[in-house]
């Protein structure tokens, strides 16, 4: 007999069509500066957390995405998640109103934010946000295992956030968080992920590139 207590998992109770969804969160990055990475947690922490556990039958599929270049789109968070256009125009509004996600915007933290307009569904395949350049296969596979990916990250974000000696201050405070999954990732994060993905695939030989410091 099933567990009471265990919600199950359940498709989008909206019969409307699904599609995939862009927030792009444009961050503050001067020139002749390092790029900070410390808001990609608390946004995804405090403003896009709420709405999964708010949204979670909802939202089929979701993930985070970070970057920073210097070009048009610079240094950026992106939140990505598959949904009907009414949860999409609801998603939207809630991170909008967000009074953190304000405070940010008026602190110059983030710059602006790009939602896209949930008026016509322009990516209704599971494949049409992976990368173009794979085979098909794993196109259309792959958004599972980066979600996967992206509640691991966010996880470890709040278990880290569960210690008592890190700061009251809000930035600091996620600074330190920063500061720590950092220091897992680099410690741990060969055996964690890298080596038990490749036990997934039965130890198969991979081809990478061999550097003294592996960047994937």
């Amino acid at each position: 007999m099933a567990d009471a207590s265990v919600k199950p998992s359940v498709k989008p109770t909206s019969d409307e069509k699904l599609g995939w969804w862009y927030v792009q969160f444009r961050l503050r990055w001067p020139d002749s500066k390092e790029a900070i990475w410390y808001p990609d947690l608390l946004l995804a922490d405090r403003v896009i957390g709420p709405i999964l556990d708010a949204e979670q039958d909802e939202i089929l599929l979701w993930r985070f995405h970070r970057r920073a270049a210097r070009d048009q789109a610079g240094r950026q968070f992106s939140f990505i998640f598959r949904s009907s256009a009414l949860v999409a125009r609801r998603i939207n509004i809630l991170i909008a109103t967000d009074p953190l996600l304000v405070r940010l915007q008026k602190d110059g933290v983030v710059e602006t934010v790009l939602y896209d307009e949930p008026n016509q569904i322009t990516r209704p395949e599971i494949s049409d946000t992976s990368d173009p350049s794979w085979s098909p296969e794993v196109r259309a596979a792959w958004p599972y295992f980066i979600m996967g990916v992206s509640r691991l990250w966010l996880e470890l974000i709040l278990e880290i956030g569960k210690k008592q000696e890190l700061p009251g201050e809000l930035i600091a405070r996620y600074i330190a968080i920063e500061r720590v999954l950092n220091n897992l990732w680099q410690g741990e994060g060969g055996h964690v992920l890298l080596h038990h993905l490749s036990a997934v695939f039965g130890y198969r030989e991979l081809a990478v590139m061999r550097r003294e410091l592996m960047v994937f």
